[in-house]
């Protein structure tokens, strides 16, 4: 969920990276830069059936809607491990995508594991290659966390996976560099 540039393994750079516990919910706020145009950036974020072949904590990514849709539905299972418990986290989210800038994502409530939240991907251009990947959510587990020691190893977990998600769009993004893979993905997301 939170739920995912071109280059070199290692090329996404970490500016910021902030995870905060209040009451039952967990907020996070994230700056990444990546070494690919916005476009680019974009366009990977958004091949989410992909992702699980990025990102060996997603088991499933899968549009609800018809997939050259801007908007609708996606139900992703991520598997977390905090500590020596593992949980797969089952979330149906509503999402927009507003191309090439800004995905908004809300959890749907009751179809899933989290009671409420809500994600926002913002696609900045640094320069004509690079891109700041700004996510900022607010999640609210319908499962208990235990406080104190609990919330630490799950914010711990949150931001190992914001870092992964930068990782899946750089390998994503690398795709669409070569003749064959551009064609392909052209052939499958329309005009």
């Amino acid at each position: 969920m939170l739920l995912a540039a071109a280059g070199s393994a290692g090329a996404m750079v970490v500016e910021t990276m902030r995870v905060e516990r209040e009451d039952t919910r967990f907020i996070v706020h994230a700056r990444i830069q990546l070494d690919v145009a916005p476009a680019v950036a974009f366009r990977a974020a958004t091949d989410y059936e992909r992702l699980p072949q990025f990102n060996p904590s997603v088991i499933v990514s899968k549009r609800l809607s018809e997939k050259n849709s801007s908007s609708g539905r996606l139900r992703s299972d991520v598997r977390l491990c905090v500590a020596l418990f593992c949980k797969t986290v089952r979330q149906v989210m509503r999402y927009k995508e507003y191309q090439p800038d800004a995905i908004d994502m809300h959890v749907v409530p009751g179809a899933g594991d989290l009671k409420s939240g809500h994600v926002q991907w913002r696609f900045d251009e640094l320069d004509s290659l690079q891109t700041r990947l700004s996510l900022d959510a607010t999640i609210e587990p319908a499962f208990w966390v235990p406080p104190l020691i609990g919330g630490y190893l799950v914010a711990r977990e949150l931001k190992r996976q914001a870092r992964v998600t930068g990782q899946a769009i750089e390998r994503l993004a690398a795709d669409y560099a070569t003749p064959d893979a551009r064609q392909a993905a052209d052939s499958t997301t329309g005009p």
